[in-house]
């Protein structure tokens, strides 16, 4: 269900975004980058580690986001010879545009739902969000269950279709 809430709001505040805009400013790719970018910097291979996609797909993305000026590269303090990708100013007036629709739907559901019942779940998230923040730096706890003993449902070897068998026959 926290999936589907997520998954519903952030479409809901990407087009308002656009909306207002007047154009597609944000895209759901931009947005999976958006929450791991600062006015501190990141260097592009870890975020496309964290995003889980190619540098090349980080790259382009980021190539994107310094042409309208809301990112720049500049170079890594720690490592003069890697870049690090920070928000520019405004960027950062972006970020916060954007947060503040998601507060606009905060409050909106408030008025449909109660204000209290929003305020408890932002609390709940808070609570859920430092315990996820732990596991990220002491592990994460697992089912009982042995690595590699199961698959999810249709992961695994592809079966090829009989059609396709038949193709490869005749050749």
């Amino acid at each position: 269900m926290l999936f589907e809430c997520a998954r519903l709001l952030d479409e809901i505040a990407q087009s308002e975004v656009n909306r207002q805009a007047g154009r597609r400013v944000l895209t759901p790719a931009l947005v999976r980058l958006l929450p791991h970018l600062s006015r501190d910097g990141i260097r592009p291979t870890e975020l496309a580690r964290r995003v889980d996609v190619s540098k090349q797909a980080v790259g382009q993305a980021l190539a994107d986001l310094a042409a309208r000026r809301l990112v720049e590269l500049v170079p890594d303090p720690a490592d003069g010879r890697a870049r690090l990708v920070r928000l520019t100013e405004t960027g950062a007036a972006a970020y916060d545009h954007g947060r503040g629709v998601l507060a606009f739907y905060a409050s909106a559901l408030g008025e449909r739902i109660g204000a209290d019942r929003v305020a408890a779940l932002g609390a709940g998230l808070a609570e859920v969000l430092a315990v996820l923040q732990q596991w990220t730096v002491e592990g994460v706890p697992a089912p009982d269950v042995p690595a590699g003993s199961r698959q999810p449902p249709g992961i695994g070897r592809r079966r090829r279709s009989a059609v396709s068998s038949d193709a490869r026959r005749r050749r």
